[in-house]
């Protein structure tokens, strides 16, 4: 009896080793291959592809495949425009993963703009300033800078928001720092491409 079970013990470890194996070759879940972000595929609208493409490699999920989708509606074309807009969403898998969203705006104050353009995803609570544009707020799940822009005519910002949809394994910190990254990186591309004409604040 005893004999027996040893020899189906080991007949169920064998087979689990070997579906372990198969697994890990056809790169089939849990041991499939992370595609890679590569900064030619990266939204132009997120600015420096190179550095776009490391910090979206810190913040995203481990997926076999990413894409991304480039949308810009409105580009001012100049000092008399008071319209851009641009948006990238990010997808792994199929599935949207990051969005990054550029508006050309204007709130009464700093908090009225932190409030509907930065409230509605995540808490007050949950978001710390740092130095960024005029005002700039972050946590592990978005970042966004309110950037000085347009003086002639009505005056304008730019409303850059950044919002992770599903995270990677990173720490929380580590999160919020690339994700920094990338509404910086956005902002100073976004302040050039529209023609803004009043310091952005931005670390170039």
């Amino acid at each position: 009896m005893n004999r027996t079970k040893i020899f189906f013990i080991t007949g169920i470890a064998l087979t689990l080793t070997l579906a372990a194996g198969l697994a890990y070759t056809f790169k089939l879940p849990p041991f499939k291959k992370r595609g890679e972000i590569r900064a030619e595929d990266v939204c132009a609208s997120l600015g420096n592809a190179s550095r776009a493409a490391t910090a979206l490699t810190g913040v995203l999920p481990e997926k076999s495949s990413y894409s991304f989708q480039d949308n810009a509606t409105d580009l001012r074309t100049d000092e008399s425009d008071d319209f851009y807009q641009t948006a990238c969403f990010v997808y792994g898998d199929g599935k949207q993963l990051l969005v990054a969203r550029t508006d050309m705006l204007e709130y009464e104050t700093t908090e009225r703009w932190q409030k509907e353009a930065v409230e509605q995803f995540v808490s007050a609570s949950s978001i710390l300033p740092f130095a960024a544009g005029d005002k700039a707020v972050a946590s592990d799940k978005i970042a966004a800078i309110y950037v000085p822009c347009a003086s002639h005519g009505i005056r304008r910002h730019l409303s850059v928001v950044v919002r992770l949809k599903k995270q990677g394994d990173a720490s929380a910190s580590d999160l919020r720092a690339k994700l920094i990254d990338l509404a910086e990186n956005a902002a100073v591309h976004a302040h050039m491409k529209a023609k803004c004409d009043r310091p952005s604040k931005l670390r170039e």
